[in-house]
């Protein structure tokens, strides 16, 4: 499930309330908080998802973020290779609501990203 040893088991509640782990790395880079999440690879890829609500407003409170600089970026590992998706949300108060995602396709961004959790391999291909 872990991409990097950067990455680091953490329990949340799903929106049913079950406990469930999700690899969580947080960085701030350029006045931004990015939150890096790995779903299990057991997990479906719709996974984070269905609970990508409930996991922002988990993650902004434990990691006392502030909703307008946080960046949740979740990334999937397959055989063939890493994706990576923003997750927007409309903020209301503490509650994060109207979320939607889109893959991150542009080189220059996927690379700087990958390059923040060290994957250095797909940075290097996504550069050259």
């Amino acid at each position: 499930m872990l991409l990097t040893p950067l990455f680091v088991e953490t329990s949340l509640n799903n929106r049913l309330g079950q406990l469930v782990q999700l690899g969580v790395y947080h960085l701030q880079h350029q006045g931004r908080d990015y939150v890096f999440v790995a779903a299990p690879t057991q997990q479906a890829s719709s996974f984070v998802g269905k609970n990508s609500e409930p996991f922002a407003f988990q993650l902004r409170e434990r990691l006392a973020l502030d909703a307008r600089r946080m960046e949740l970026i979740e990334v999937r590992e397959t055989a063939e290779a890493i994706q990576l998706f923003r997750w927007r949300f409309e903020w209301v108060g503490n509650s994060p609501l109207s979320a939607r995602s889109e893959e991150i396709t542009s080189p220059g961004l996927r690379a700087t990203l990958l390059a923040l959790i060290n994957v250095e391999q797909e940075a290097a291909v996504a550069n050259g």
